[in-house]
C-alpha cells in the first residue's frame, strides 16, 4: 500500500470544488500492517473530531464515480 497526506485549502469554484495543496505528509511506520492499522485509525479519530468541532456531518463516498477516477480504462 502506497499513500500519502496531502494538505492544503479545499476552495469552491464554478465546477465544484477544489483543492489547493501546500504540503504533503508522507506515512510513518516501517511498511508493517500494524503501522497501516495505526495511521487509518488515527486519520477517522481526527475526522471525527474535526467533523464534530464544526458540526459537520460525516461526507458520502461516492465510490462508483471515485473508481472510474482511479481507474478510467474500466470505466468504458
Amino acid at each position: 500500500m502506497h499513500n500519502a497526506l496531502i494538505c492544503g485549502e479545499l476552495v469552491a469554484d464554478g465546477d465544484g470544488w477544489t483543492l489547493l495543496p501546500d504540503r504533503v505528509v508522507e506515512p510513518a511506520g516501517s511498511g508493517r500492517i500494524s503501522d497501516a492499522f495505526r495511521t487509518l485509525s488515527t486519520a477517522r479519530r481526527s475526522t471525527t473530531r474535526y467533523l464534530r468541532t464544526h458540526d459537520l456531518p460525516r461526507p458520502r463516498v461516492d465510490w462508483d464515480r471515485f473508481q472510474a477516477l482511479a481507474h478510467p480504462e474500466s470505466a468504458d
